[in-house]
């Protein structure tokens, strides 16, 4: 069972590679305001329909003091490809064979996504991808980080495209 809300973060002070080689601390980002973390892997079709999503919240919060991280577990290559195609510009951390991040937030399924509050407590988590609850999300983060809140994905115009729901 995947962290819930209220409790708190483990593993903020592993250092991971992104997929350049940088070193990176979640818990380095928390000094900067909270911090979205999306776990996935690259096979996981959800994963697929939820990171070009955050990356609009990303950009929808550019102003705000938030970071957003997402955690790969595939290889360097395969996360430079998945950014790629999605269109993610946020740091994406690789994990390695060991998934310590993966197991510290103690997830079972992907994509799991986090909020991570100032206080290294988890605020907010969505599981999967499921348009409501990826809005409801988006608004959770938006009240954290004193952003208006508004839909993250639409039922018209392009976002009519989006699936309701999409399998792992």
């Amino acid at each position: 069972m995947a962290l819930e809300v209220g409790q708190a973060a483990r593993g903020l002070d592993v250092k991971l590679p992104d997929a350049d080689g940088a070193p990176h601390a979640l818990g380095d980002a928390l000094a900067n305001g909270p911090v979205v973390v999306g776990i996935y892997k690259s096979s996981c079709k959800a994963s697929k329909e939820i990171f070009p999503m955050l990356q609009r919240l990303s950009e929808r919060l550019s102003g705000a003091s938030i970071s957003f991280f997402g955690v790969s577990q595939d290889s360097a290559n395969i996360t430079k490809s998945f950014a790629r195609r999605t269109g993610v510009t946020f740091p994406i951390l690789v994990e390695g064979k060991d998934f310590p991040l993966s197991h510290a937030f103690e997830i079972s399924h992907t994509p799991t996504i986090f909020l991570v509050g100032q206080d290294g407590k988890v605020a907010a988590t969505t599981l999967g991808f499921f348009k409501m609850m990826v809005n409801q999300f988006a608004d959770e983060v938006a009240t954290l980080v004193g952003a208006a809140k508004a839909p993250l994905i639409g039922d018209d115009g392009p976002d009519a495209e989006i699936p309701v729901f999409v399998p792992g």
